[in-house]
């Protein structure tokens, strides 16, 4: 392999890209003062996204929780077909303990962005359920 080429070049610029959209939507809950907590539970709005464990999810809900980590609300998808509901926590989850796909993150700060006017505190989306 020629000494000027990194095999790497893509990789890095798309892991740098993924964690450019988490920080950015850490940024932006944050300096939401206390409405750090956005909701979609008509499902107008969502994010496809796949577990570490393989598993795929539909997120409904991403909000910054006391340690400053994004934390979601999702259910698993295709249950029925190879999943099971169990598979991934239906609560409030903090994704740096169930981690998902990095490939998410951008899709997860476009719908904070887009929905942000809409946010809510961290007791009222405790409360909201699907519909």
């Amino acid at each position: 392999m020629k000494k000027n080429i990194n095999p790497e070049k893509f990789v890095n610029q798309a892991e740098e890209v993924y964690q450019n959209a988490l920080n950015a939507t850490i940024e932006l809950l944050k300096n939401n003062g206390s409405k750090q907590y956005v909701v979609s539970p008509d499902l107008d709005d969502e994010v496809e996204a796949i577990s570490w464990d393989e598993v795929p999810i539909t997120i409904w809900g991403v909000g910054l929780n006391k340690d400053n980590h994004i934390c979601v609300k999702a259910f698993v998808c295709n249950v029925g077909y190879g999943h099971t509901e169990d598979e991934f926590p239906e609560e409030w989850t903090d994704i740096t303990e169930t981690q998902i796909y990095a490939s998410a993150y951008p899709d997860i700060y476009r719908f904070v962005a887009e929905n942000l006017d809409a946010a809510i505190d961290e007791e009222a989306a405790k409360e909201v359920e699907l519909e």
